[in-house]
């Protein structure tokens, strides 16, 4: 049999597969052909979102890479700019303190490769075929304009993903999202205006009448706090607070994340009318309006490696929230201190001289930066102590305040979590997931036996220093941290008694202290408005998965992002939303995707749609070449002019070439 009649047979037993045995098939399906040589599908429901199946999860990925770049170009290059502290070659010097604050509090390239090197491999490589996907989707939009560049670069160009932009991107979202504290010039500025009796009776390092997911379970801590008595000018921290504030305020109006919040519920089968545990997840980052496009996309992942479906985040591989064949999740920002003040003393009113820690004058880190805009660049230096990057001074008296974090260099190992907590298979391996994860998120899982699960994840110091934590540290070397706590120490349980758990970014027991935001959070409802989801949960008599689907009616409020699970014990009815649609893609020619606002009905009636997880079946292997295989350039393959062609089979055999 001549090779040319093996590959057509190869290309009709291909068809056959595809036509057989997809649920569904839509003009927007395409079919990939990944860096080592396997095949991707991707497949496109009614509501335009992408089902991906290959044959191993780099693949996947690859696919997801291609597939969020086609949807939301534009939004991921905002996301990576506003990463990496490059908003201002878009925006020019409106941006430039948005851009000073992120280089001044993040991390060089050669950091950004260090901490990738630290990562598993298995998750090195797979968000290095992410970004190999999006910029096989860009190089797809450079040879053919027409049908695959967004309007948004009619006169941009794009630059080629890197895995850094990824890294970066990562570490943004972690810390908008699961970075706290760092409250403490404000919290030292209420002491020295109001007295100490104020202050005790305002900030009580642990309320104990906020209300908690976890049942109080009689435990206890008590601990003396010290201070060292330092003082500051009161204007610092009103100027460090007015530049947070107008950092967000910007965010906002140009489409970054921008916005924190979630909440959740899950029912165990002694609750649920049918026995089934469920679950609810509304991650809330902004929106949802109709005008804008959603912070967040959905994919559904399908591998030999895990099967998974739910929110993702343009501009990094995974799945975030959603559910496997096994288990169900969902996060809520955890809202519990992670990042402590440190006040340094300078030799000298400037950075010159080093500042004083444990008996010596120690150099500060001093990194250069130069910043572009669209009319020129500026050079910016900042600087680290051995605590952490410098945010703020005030050389008259010689102070400078850095940032301590718990989770410096270490938000990387959150790609480890993702991973592997798609992988898992039930609760155990779940939190073996979660322990990897350094950040401060509260995790909500169920199974298909009816069980549920909760934890309140991140990297804690244990507070060992006596330093009041609502108090800024001494940085001469007297008040450094001790240890941390350890995850078995950490807030978790079932609330079997209860039948169900819930949060709203609300305290997670009762003995866990509050830090230095406040009596669960200062200034926000957080400390009761949980109340609002109990006080529904337990008014039903056995829930359902309608109920479930009426919480944010019932409280009024939506999430960027919202599913509803059941799990039946053999399989998940799945409901979502992510309004107001999955693509912003417009053309050159003004034609915006018919998937841009056909969610917003949806929304506006407090209503969800099928997932439609698992009904995109395909069996790809690696000797059935796809109908239409491209030789390594984007599908469909841009011919151009003059083409230099270059195929590798994945296997030994001999080849016969015709060239018509």
């Amino acid at each position: 049999m001549s090779v040319k009649r093996e590959k057509n047979e190869l290309f009709m037993k291909y068809r056959f597969l595809i036509f057989c045995l997809l649920t569904f098939l839509f003009a927007e399906d395409m079919t990939l052909l990944a860096p080592d040589g396997s095949t991707v599908f991707i497949h496109r429901d009614e509501f335009g979102v992408p089902h991906i199946v290959a044959d191993n999860q780099n693949a996947v990925s690859f696919g997801q890479g291609f597939a969020e770049a086609q949807d939301r170009l534009y939004q991921m290059d905002l996301n990576r700019r506003g990463s990496l502290g490059r908003l201002s070659e878009l925006f020019g010097d409106l941006t430039l303190n948005m851009d000073k604050d992120i280089r001044r509090l993040g991390y060089t390239k050669s950091e950004y490769d260090e901490m990738f090197a630290e990562l598993e491999t298995e998750v090195q490589e797979f968000i290095s075929a992410y970004a190999d996907g999006v910029n096989t989707y860009v190089d797809s939009m450079i040879a053919n304009p027409s049908k695959y560049k967004p309007i948004d670069y009619a006169f941009l160009e794009f630059e080629h993903w890197e895995v850094h932009h990824s890294l970066a991107f990562a570490v943004y979202f972690c810390r908008l999202f699961g970075m706290f504290g760092g409250q403490e010039l404000t919290r030292l500025t209420e002491l020295q205006d109001n007295g100490w009796n104020w202050f005790n009776e305002n900030l009580p390092v642990n309320d104990t009448t906020c209300t908690t997911t976890l049942l109080d379970e009689g435990r206890a801590t008590q601990q003396d706090w010290t201070y060292s008595g330092i003082a500051i000018p009161d204007h610092i921290a009103r100027e460090v607070a007015d530049h947070r504030a107008a950092i967000r305020e910007f965010a906002e109006e140009i489409g970054l994340i921008f916005k924190l919040g979630s909440f959740a519920a899950a029912i165990s089968s002694t609750s649920s009318a049918n026995g089934n545990a469920m679950i609810l997840g509304c991650p809330q980052m902004g929106g949802p309006n109709y005008n804008e496009t959603s912070r967040t996309m959905e994919v559904e992942l399908q591998s030999p490696d895990f099967h998974t479906g739910g929110l993702s985040i343009p501009g990094f591989p995974g799945v975030l929230i959603g559910h496997s064949e096994f288990l169900g999740w969902t996060n809520t920002s955890g809202v519990s201190d992670n990042v402590d003040v440190y006040i340094d003393s300078t030799q000298s009113p400037n950075y010159n001289d080093g500042y004083w820690h444990n008996g010596e004058w120690l150099d500060f880190e001093v990194i250069t930066d130069t910043i572009y805009t669209f009319t020129g660049y500026e050079v910016f230096t900042h600087y680290r102590t051995i605590h952490g990057p410098v945010f703020s001074a005030y050389m008259p008296t010689n102070q400078v305040y850095s940032y301590k974090m718990t989770f410096w260099k270490k938000e990387l190992e959150s790609a480890d979590y993702l991973l592997k907590a798609v992988k898992a298979t039930n609760l155990e391996e779940f939190e073996d997931a979660i322990q990897l994860a350094p950040m401060s998120f509260n995790y909500i899982v169920v199974d298909q036996n009816g069980n549920i699960g909760y934890w309140h994840g991140g990297t804690f110091q244990d507070r060992s220093d006596g330093v009041n934590p609502y108090l800024p540290h001494k940085g001469d070397g007297t008040e450094e941290w001790g240890g941390f706590i350890a995850f078995e120490d950490l807030p978790q349980g079932n609330n079997s008694a209860l039948g169900y758990l819930s949060n709203y970014n609300n305290k997670p027991a009762v003995w866990w202290n509050n830090g230095d935001l406040g009596p669960w959070i200062n200034g926000i409802s957080l400390c009761d408005r949980n109340d609002l989801m109990t006080n529904y949960i337990g008014s039903l008599n056995g829930v359902t998965l309608d109920d479930m689907k009426n919480i944010p009616y019932a409280i009024n409020d939506h999430g960027t992002y919202q599913q509803a699970l059941e799990l039946t014990g053999t399989d998940v009815v799945d409901f979502n939303i992510n309004p107001p649609g999955q693509s912003a893609f417009t053309s050159l020619n003004g034609t915006p995707s018919s998937h841009m606002y056909d969610q917003w009905p949806l929304h506006e009636a407090w209503d969800f749609k099928d997932q439609h997880f698992g009904e995109t079946v395909v069996q790809v292997v690696q000797d059935i070449m796809p109908v239409n295989f491209e030789l390594h350039a984007p599908y469909p393959n841009p011919f151009n002019p003059v083409t230099n062609i270059k195929f590798s089979l994945n296997r030994n055999a001999h080849v016969q070439i015709d060239i018509l």
